[in-house]
C-alpha cells in the first residue's frame, strides 16, 4: 500500500435521495394491447471516484411489478442480514 492510497481512501457511491412514481406503459404488438403498471425510481447517487471533488448524479430506473418484487425480496434480506448483527 502506498502513501497515496492512504490519503485517498476507496469509497462507495452514496444514495443521497431517491423518489419514485407509478406508470402504466402501453405495451403493444400486432396479436394483444394492453397497459403494464411499472414503477419509475429516480436515484440521485454521489460519488467521489478517483477525484476528490464529488460528483453528483441522477438515475432513473423503470422497474415492473416482479423486478420491484424482487428487488423488494433482496433489500429485506439485507435488512434481516443488518438487524441480527446490530443485536447481537
Amino acid at each position: 500500500m502506498s502513501d497515496s492510497d492512504v490519503f485517498n481512501p476507496v469509497s462507495l457511491p452514496r444514495l443521497v435521495e431517491f423518489d419514485w412514481c407509478f406508470d402504466v406503459v402501453a405495451a403493444s404488438n400486432n396479436i394483444n394491447r394492453m397497459a403494464v403498471p411499472t414503477c419509475l425510481l429516480r436515484l440521485k447517487v454521489a460519488d467521489y471516484g478517483n477525484s476528490n471533488e464529488e460528483k453528483v448524479q441522477v438515475k432513473t430506473v423503470q422497474l415492473s411489478k416482479q423486478t420491484l418484487d424482487t428487488m423488494l425480496d433482496g433489500l429485506g434480506k439485507i435488512r434481516d442480514q443488518l438487524n441480527s448483527v446490530v443485536s447481537k
